[in-house]
C-alpha cells in the first residue's frame, strides 16, 4: 500500500496519479477541506503564451530566487508546466482563456479559473479521486514509522498503518504565525520527517503575502497585475519608492514595503479603481467586497503565506529517507530558492503529484548530503509551547523584518520547548535565520541588510545522530 498524507493539490493529484496506475493508495488528511489549496486565488504559472517559453519562465524564477534556486529543478518544473497544463485539461479541468500577469513575471502566464483557482482545482481533484474510489480518511498524523534509514508506515491518532511508500503532502507551517493566510498548516509533516531522520532545508525562508485584509482574506496578486495600486493613508502610491517595478515587484519586496509603511505609522490600502471589469473577472473578490460593504479601496496588511523550507527532496519527491516522498509545499526541491515566484507553488504541487507514479518504483536516489552546508541539530525530549505563544513569538521575532538579538532570544526559548510540530519547525526556522547573516529573498535582517555571496548556499538540517 502507498499512503498519501494530505489532501491539497499535491496530495490529491498524487493519489489520482497512483490510482490511475493501479496502485493501492490511501489518503490520510486531518481535514478534507483544509490547507492552502482552497484559498489559492491566483493560478498556475505556465509558459504557454505566444511570446513565452519554459526558458523565459525559468529566467524569471531564477531571478526571484535570489541566487539560491537549484537550476536543474527550475528547468525541470518550467518544462513540465506545459505538460501538466494540458494534462489537467484532458482530465476535464477548464481554465479561463485569458492569462494573467503577476509580480515578478515578465510575461502573462498565470492560467486560472476565475479568481479562486485553488478552490476550483481542489474540488475538481477531490471529485475525480472519489470517482476512482480512492480511500480518503480524516485522521491526524502523529509520526512516521522508520528504522535503518527506511520509512515503513505512519502512526495516526486512529492507529498505525503499514506502507510500502509514504508520500508527505502536508503543506508548510505558515499557520504558526500570528498573521497568516491559512489556519491549519502547522508543519506536522515536516516535523515528523525530521524526527524520523530526514533532512530539511531552507527553513528560514518564509514568504509573506503583501495584500491580505485584516480578517485574513487574500487579495490575489493578479489584481496588481491588472492595475490595482498600493496607497497609504496619505494618498501616496509608495511601492515605487521601494522598487522600480512598483506593484509588480516580487512579494518579498512588497511585503517589506507594506510592513515598513505601518512601522512609519501609515495605514495601507489596495486601490482597485483601475482594475478593468472587476465584477466579471474577479467575482470572488467582488463578492467579498459586496458582503462587507467595501468600495474599491481596501485596507490590507502582510501575512505569512508560503513556507519555502521543507523536507529536502529531488524533483521526483524522493527524500533522504528511503520510501519517503515529500511533494508540494512540504518539500524543498530548490525550485523557489530564497523567494517563490508567484503561482509556482500550485505548479510544483501538480507536477510532483501527477508525475509521482512514474517514479514510485525507481531506485532510491534521494538528495546526497554535503558536509559543508550540513548542520546537525540536537532535539530534546521536551514540552512544546502552546500554539498562541508560538504564533506571537514567530511574528515578533521571525516575521517580515528580523534582527540577530531578537532571533537569539526566540531561539533560547524554543530550544527547550520544541516538543510539538509547530514549536519544532519554528525552532528549525529560527536557527537557520540566525545562521544566515545576510538579507536574501524573503529573509530580511535589519542588522545584515545586504546580500552576502558568502552565504550563497542552502542550509540543510538533520537531527543529531541520524547521519
Amino acid at each position: 500500500m502507498i499512503v498519501v498524507i494530505g489532501s491539497g493539490v499535491a496530495g490529491l493529484s498524487a493519489a489520482l496519479s497512483l490510482a490511475r496506475a493501479r496502485y493501492d493508495v490511501k489518503v490520510i488528511t486531518k481535514s478534507v477541506t483544509g490547507g492552502s489549496t482552497p484559498i489559492a486565488k491566483g493560478g498556475i504559472a505556465v509558459p504557454v503564451g505566444r511570446d513565452d517559453s519554459p526558458e523565459i519562465h525559468a529566467h524569471d524564477t531564477l531571478k526571484a530566487g535570489a541566487g539560491l534556486c537549484d537550476e536543474g529543478a527550475v528547468r525541470y518544473f518550467t518544462h513540465q508546466a506545459v505538460k501538466v497544463y494540458y494534462q489537467l485539461q484532458e482530465m476535464g479541468f477548464k481554465f479561463d482563456p485569458e492569462l494573467w500577469l503577476e509580480g515578478g513575471h515578465s510575461r502573462r502566464r498565470i492560467a486560472h479559473r476565475t479568481d479562486e483557482t485553488g478552490a476550483q482545482l481542489h474540488r475538481f481533484l477531490y471529485h475525480r479521486a472519489v470517482e476512482m474510489d480512492v480511500r480518503i480518511v480524516e485522521a491526524q498524523l502523529i509520526s512516521l514509522k522508520a528504522s535503518n534509514g527506511k520509512v515503513r508506515g505512519v502512526v495516526t491518532d486512529k492507529g498505525e498503518i503499514e506502507a510500502e511508500k509514504v508520500v508527505l503532502a502536508t503543506g508548510g507551517y505558515n499557520s504558526a504565525f500570528k498573521f497568516a493566510t491559512s489556519k491549519g498548516n502547522l508543519g506536522e509533516g515536516i516535523a515528523s520527517a525530521f524526527l524520523a531522520g530526514a533532512a530539511v532545508a531552507d527553513m528560514e525562508f518564509v514568504q509573506f503575502h503583501p495584500t491580505v485584509t485584516e480578517d485574513g482574506f487574500l487579495m490575489t496578486e493578479a489584481l496588481r497585475g491588472e492595475g490595482a495600486k498600493l496607497i497609504n493613508d496619505k494618498g501616496e502610491r509608495f511601492a515605487f519608492a521601494y522598487d522600480q517595478r512598483g506593484e509588480l515587484a516580487p512579494r518579498d519586496v512588497l511585503a517589506r514595503a507594506v510592513y515598513t509603511e505601518y512601522l512609519k505609522g501609515n495605514e495601507v490600502f489596495l486601490d482597485l479603481s483601475d482594475v478593468r471589469e472587476l465584477d466579471k473577472r474577479f467575482p470572488v473578490v467582488s463578492d467579498y467586497l459586496r458582503k462587507r460593504g467595501l468600495g474599491t479601496r481596501v485596507k490590507i496588511v502582510t501575512a505569512a503565506h508560503f513556507t519555502i523550507g521543507g523536507v529536502l527532496t529531488n524533483v521526483k519527491g524522493q527524500t533522504t529517507l528511503e520510501n519517503l516522498f515529500a511533494i508540494g509545499e512540504a518539500a524543498n526541491t530548490g525550485l523557489h530558492g530564497a523567494n517563490r515566484l508567484a503561482s509556482n507553488s500550485l505548479l510544483e504541487g501538480m507536477v510532483m503529484g501527477l508525475n509521482i507514479s512514474d517514479f514510485i518504483e525507481d531506485d532510491w536516489t534521494g538528495p546526497k548530503l554535503k558536509g559543508n552546508d550540513l548542520i546537525e541539530i540536537e532535539v530534546k525530549q521536551a514540552e512544546g509551547l502552546d500554539l498562541d505563544s508560538v504564533k506571537e513569538g514567530n511574528w515578533r521575532h521571525l516575521g517580515v523584518i528580523r534582527e540577530g538579538k531578537s532571533l537569539e532570544e526566540w531561539l533560547n526559548v524554543l530550544k527547550d520547548r520544541h516538543g510539538n510540530a509547530w514549536s519544532l519547525v519554528s525552532y528549525l526556522a529560527t536557527y537557520s535565520a540566525l545562521m544566515r547573516r545576510e538579507s536574501r529573498g524573503s529573509h530580511y535582517r535589519s542588522d545584515y541588510p545586504q546580500q552576502d555571496d558568502s552565504f550563497r548556499k542552502r542550509f540543510v538540517l538533520v537531527r543529531k545522530g541520524s547521519v
